[in-house]
């Protein structure tokens, strides 16, 4: 069951955008945190590099400069998920991932935690070679969300992209019992599709936060969210 700040986000506008905050440079994360408009549709997440980089105080520091937005930490917990749980929770962060290729008891752990918290828990595909099974089974372990995910390798050397796996979002979504992320070199224009096939959370990285244009980027997203029907402020 999703909970605090992200499930009443879900619940007021049924899905949302998620702005990847990929750096390992503090003031750049927080520069573009400072550009995204005030939406309630727009949720942040310390990337893997930004929290590798700066850790506990880079989610301090996002929810200094955006203090009423989800934050999730993308911390990819493969083991001591309480630990990692209590950290995210001391900084001020909503959610955390976790693999879906981690044991189940990490998995246990880590919704145990979240639950004693008031936290949410990603499970995050990325690596599984067998998507959808790894999908029932995040499902069966009761984790919040499962979040389909096409890392950066295999994007850049297979030329592979979320954007383009439509008919994977719509079957996870007939399995999963719970909102699915998608994410993974997706467009702003991508999201309105990605919403129709079943995502509620359409996470978003580079076409974002490398564009010399970061916040008319988002308000794109924001605006193929619209075109999806949701509607919030």
């Amino acid at each position: 069951m999703v909970r605090g700040r992200l499930s009443d986000t879900l619940r007021e506008c049924e899905a949302i955008v998620q702005v990847a905050l990929d750096y390992t440079d503090i003031w750049s994360a927080l520069r573009t945190a400072s550009l995204m408009p005030d939406s309630r549709a727009l949720i942040l997440e310390a990337g893997t590099p930004l929290l590798k980089s700066w850790g506990y105080y880079s989610i301090k520091a996002l929810r200094s400069v955006k203090p009423e937005s989800v934050i999730v930490a993308d911390t990819k917990t493969i083991d001591a998920a309480r630990v990692e749980a209590s950290i995210i929770y001391e900084a001020g962060a909503d959610v955390f991932t976790v693999l879906a290729l981690a044991d189940d008891e990490t998995l246990k752990s880590a919704i145990e935690s979240a639950e004693s918290m008031g936290l949410s828990v990603y499970g995050d595909t990325i690596a599984c070679r067998d998507l959808l099974a790894c999908i029932e089974r995040l499902s069966r372990l009761r984790v919040d969300v499962a979040l389909i995910h096409v890392g950066l390798d295999v994007q850049e050397r297979l030329g592979i992209r979320a954007g383009e796996l439509n008919d994977i979002v719509r079957r996870a979504s007939s399995i999963f019992n719970g909102p699915i992320a998608v994410a993974g070199g997706i467009t702003p224009r991508e999201v309105e599709s990605m919403i129709n096939s079943g995502a509620r959370i359409v996470i978003i990285g580079s076409a974002i936060t490398r564009s010399s244009d970061p916040r008319g980027e988002a308000i794109k997203a924001l605006e193929s969210l619209r075109r999806a029907g949701v509607k919030c402020p």
